[in-house]
């Protein structure tokens, strides 16, 4: 069975993610997030109990975002700060 998404690059840790062998339901690789990511950025938040699997789903790679784009500005912020030139 084919994987209902196209191949794509990791919006965070930019990895190649193949979806070749993806198979659909709770483990589907869905852009532009990897499972990986989604799981370690998304980890220190509480799972969401209300709402469908997909929303849930959707709710965490939306959070794994959110967490990298503030991890990021933090680094940017410390270097800026701390770091010698």
């Amino acid at each position: 069975m084919m994987s209902a998404h196209p191949d794509f690059c990791c919006v965070i840790c930019e990895r190649q993610v193949n979806t070749r062998w993806s198979s659909v339901g709770p483990t589907e690789e869905q852009p532009p997030v990897c499972r990986y990511c989604e799981h370690s950025y998304a980890e220190g938040v509480g799972k969401p109990t209300a709402g469908s699997f997909r929303d849930r789903r959707n709710a965490m790679r939306i959070y794994a975002l959110a967490e990298a784009l503030h991890t990021a500005a933090m680094r940017i912020q410390w270097s800026t700060q701390y770091a010698v030139a």
